[in-house]
């Protein structure tokens, strides 16, 4: 038994119809592990390897009166059965038929009483491949854990034989009230005698580092305007219970070789794609603001030491999205350069992050804050345009299942408030693949979103290109467009 952190728990409170919480991981068998496919056997694969996937067979169990978070409890009555799914795609099972059936499986929401998980076997997609759904709840991993867990969902190594028949997974009992009750009033003693000072200490060192770097000019105060005033979009609003899921692929060496000529990161590449693709679709259903667009983007904050672990240690900020802006090079140097700002004050705050407060925080606060959130998504409907996008670096070889290799992956993230649109990028063996994810009321039309994204990626290409040839040229260097502050 292991009690959810303040952050994990958070993805437990907030679950509802119209905010499901789950994230996906989408494999798609090369046609060598199709051929060798049968539902059965996948399934005795996933129980070969359910010992080395703990975050699977964990059950949340809620504290009597919320007193403090819930705890995982090992289930003692997993059942493979239930939570292993198949279903044949719809003729022609081309890419249109995949994301239909995978809009309509992440449209429902997880069983609260069992093990916050699903997998969905997905047959007959393309001529006969194989594709496997996996749907967790966030709680579970954040990015880098669930890039754990997919390294041990299959192999790294090819699989010719099936897996031993393992031991019974025994679980472990169900905690009484009275132990559950016990064990929060203790915990909560704890952090109030040992968590909470220590934050207060962090948060004060975290303060006095701030306000050196403002001192010192290597970190420029922020200018952005309060989150209200920021542009409305047609991805903000209520969201409905309908999601649709879209994804396509680039070539990762591509945004390898943008980094190397521009001097940025394989993140602002991503971003700024992302920023002419929402530029795109936006000016088609003519609503581009004049100003930028609200994103959020999620950063690590996992320390050497939690590596290895589950759950969630990231933090995410509001960047602006330069999507007023034509020129590609324009918006990927603005990209760059909000970016460095925003990932060198994590830096300084780290220990201190709002994320870790909320470690310490009793439930009702969190639930508290949830609420007002979602009541100014309601109340201010015409809010700023959120979003978010994300990028995790994948496995850099390809993985296998039984039979061959897994050919391709995309994830994505979950949504909740007013942000109906998530893009979450994987970087798999040779590919830069674009998940998307968005409440099909706000963003009806996903697919579009897919074809802007490979349309802006060709012309950052073609012009980072252009420029490194124009360089060569005339014999002169060009200026990365990321300048890190040395003294940050």
């Amino acid at each position: 038994m292991r009690r959810l952190s303040g952050y994990d728990a958070q993805f437990v409170y907030d679950e509802r119809p119209t905010e499901p919480q789950h994230t996906l991981k989408v494999s798609i068998y090369s046609a060598e592990a199709s051929a060798r496919y049968s539902f059965d056997g996948a399934r005795r694969e996933l129980r070969a390897r359910l010992a080395a996937l703990p975050p699977l067979r964990w059950r949340a169990v809620r504290v009597p009166l919320d007193l403090y978070h819930p705890v995982w409890v090992e289930d003692p009555e997993l059942d493979l059965g239930r939570h292993v799914q198949r279903l044949t795609l719809p003729a022609p099972g081309g890419r249109r038929e995949l994301c239909d059936a995978i809009s309509r499986i992440a449209s429902r929401p997880l069983d609260p009483d069992r093990p916050l998980w699903e997998m969905w076997m997905l047959e007959g997609y393309e001529g006969g491949r194989i594709v496997s759904v996996l749907k967790m709840s966030h709680a579970l991993a954040d990015g880098g854990a669930s890039r754990e867990l997919l390294e041990r969902l299959y192999s790294q190594h090819p699989v010719a034989e099936p897996a031993v028949e393992p031991e019974p997974l025994r679980g472990e009992p169900l905690p009484s009230r009275w132990t559950l009750v016990r064990d929060a009033l203790r915990d909560r003693v704890r952090d109030a005698l040992v968590e909470l000072p220590r934050l207060v200490r962090a948060s004060l060192a975290a303060r006095r580092r701030l306000r050196a770097a403002r001192r010192s000019g290597a970190l420029p105060e922020e200018v952005s305007l309060p989150l209200l005033r920021w542009p409305h979009t047609p991805f903000s609003g209520s969201l409905s219970r309908r999601r649709a899921f879209h994804f396509t692929s680039l070539p990762l060496d591509d945004a390898k070789r943008i980094r190397g000529i521009l001097g940025c990161t394989v993140n602002d590449v991503v971003l700024a794609t992302a920023s002419g693709a929402v530029r795109r679709y936006l000016l088609a259903r003519d609503a581009l603001p004049s100003r930028p667009t609200l994103v959020y983007m999620p950063i690590s904050i996992r320390e050497e030491h939690e590596r290895g672990t589950w759950g969630n240690h990231f933090t995410a900020r509001p960047v602006p999205l330069p999507t007023q802006l034509a020129c590609p090079l324009a918006r990927l140097r603005a990209i760059a350069r909000a970016t460095t700002r925003v990932k060198a004050e994590v830096a300084l705050r780290r220990g201190a992050l709002f994320e870790q407060w909320m470690g310490r925080l009793p439930p009702f606060v969190l639930k508290l804050l949830s609420h007002t959130a979602r009541t100014l998504a309601h109340v201010h409907p015409k809010g700023p345009g959120s979003l978010c996008v994300s990028s995790v670096p994948g496995p850099a070889e390809r993985l296998h299942t039984l039979g061959g290799p897994i050919e391709n992956f995309v994830s994505v993230g979950h949504m909740k408030y007013s942000a109906g649109l998530n893009v979450t990028v994987w970087s798999y063996a040779d590919r830069l693949n674009f998940g998307l994810y968005a409440c099909a009321k706000a963003v009806p039309d996903l697919w579009r979103i897919s074809r802007y994204i490979e349309e802006s990626f060709e012309e950052l290409r073609e012009a980072a290109f252009e420029l490194d040839s124009a360089a060569d040229e005339s014999g002169e260097r060009i200026a990365p467009v990321r300048a890190v502050a040395a003294a940050v």
